[in-house]
């Protein structure tokens, strides 16, 4: 089964979905990258359910590797969502610092809102895949291995080098096994309502510990959905530049202009321009912005808009040096990895030198406490 266009209410309802960390396709040729070993698992799960299901009436298992190329993959992963019964998330260091990851589960859950928290928490099956560091610890790491009860290894190794290694095999089996029994008997015994989920999206990940770099956009109509190269691209423009970045190793945010300006005193960050606002409303939005700030100032096809060129004197004469114009859908991808090198140097070489201190947390000291740090913690009591 592959799933192409957008299903609707009129499609089949499925036993679950399987989410990970995983990369957009850049262009609409392109098939969403999948983990070779996220494939064998989800044809594993996808069997065992298979051999116990008990309702004919549900598809099995749904995974982005089954959205075939030109797709609308937001909204094909949106409709998939809306028709799931249990998500099954394969958490690992990567997940919670992805957006795709994070929007999906954010998109699942918003259909649980109106379920009671122990009812809520059933449709929701996580997975341990690969091991986190011990000083990265998270409560949903605990349900991870709560909800299966698996063996040792699982805990010690998961998933993923349990489904590798043929030595795990046995192990492997077992937790196959227990995903399968309460994937159906959650399905079964009390499925969730149809119901559509909210809109997959670039939703807030965690904070890294590193400034994650900011895309936000100043377009004439669509805000963070606006899609200048819509025949060529299957996502907006400014989830190709996090794509981009993301698959350079940079936690990405993706944030609407009103958002950009505060945020961008703390993070690299790349403007996607749209020159068809004119000259005079770009250079007044920007004003303010920091000179690390790194724009792409987008001639949008068949727009007649104003000469890249020309927003991007107006731009450097607000103090933003380091404008990028382009004039193509080729350029824009050629020019996507150097403007994420560029955000990133820029804010290294101009940036604060430290974030700003939150409101009640002390800077770390090995000396005395000082009558500041005594004072701040006898309030926090």
């Amino acid at each position: 089964m592959s799933w192409t266009d957008p299903i609707g209410f009129g499609g089949r309802e499925t036993y679950f979905f399987l989410s990970y960390a995983h990369s957009v396709p850049l262009s609409a040729a392109a098939r969403p990258d999948t983990d070779y070993w996220v494939t064998r698992f989800f044809q594993d799960l996808n069997a065992a359910v298979g051999r116990g299901a008990g309702n004919s009436d549900l598809d099995i298992g749904f995974f982005d590797g089954l959205v075939s190329p030109g797709a609308d993959l937001r909204q094909v992963l949106t409709d998939a969502l809306s028709l799931a019964h249990v998500f099954v998330p394969l958490y690992s260091p990567n997940y919670f610092s992805n957006a795709w990851a994070v929007g999906e589960r954010a998109a699942f859950r918003s259909r649980l809102s109106r379920l009671q928290l122990g009812e809520a928490g059933r449709h929701v099956l996580p997975v341990l895949w690969i091991p986190f560091p011990p000083w990265d610890y998270r409560p949903e790491l605990a349900e991870a291995l709560d909800l299966l009860g698996g063996p040792v290894e699982y805990a010690e190794n998961g998933l993923r080098a349990l489904c590798k290694i043929s030595a795990y095999r046995r192990q492997y089996d077992m937790v196959l096994s227990a995903l399968a029994e309460r994937i159906i008997a959650v399905a079964e015994g009390t499925p969730l309502g149809r119901s559509r989920a909210a809109l997959v999206g670039s939703a807030a990940v965690d904070d890294p510990g590193d400034p994650a770099l900011v895309v936000a956009v100043l377009a004439a109509t669509g805000g963070r959905q606006w899609q200048p190269f819509a025949g060529r691209h299957v996502v907006p423009a400014a989830d190709y530049v996090a794509a981009t970045a993301q698959r350079l190793g940079l936690p990405t945010r993706v944030v609407e202009f009103a958002g950009a300006r505060d945020r961008a005193q703390e993070s690299p960050t790349v403007l996607l321009v749209d020159a068809a606002l004119g000259v005079a409303a770009i250079r007044a939005a920007v004003v303010g912005l920091p000179r690390w700030v790194v724009p792409l100032v987008v001639a949008e096809p068949g727009t007649g808009s104003v000469e890249p060129d020309e927003v991007g004197t107006a731009l450097r004469d607000t103090g933003l040096p380091q404008v990028r114009p382009v004039y193509d859908v080729d350029e824009f991808e050629r020019s996507a990895p150097l403007l994420v090198i560029e955000a990133r140097k820029q804010f290294l070489r101009h940036g604060p030198l430290y974030p700003r201190e939150r409101p009640g947390t002390p800077r770390p000291s090995l000396g005395p406490p000082e009558l500041s740090d005594q004072r701040r913690q006898g309030e926090d009591r």
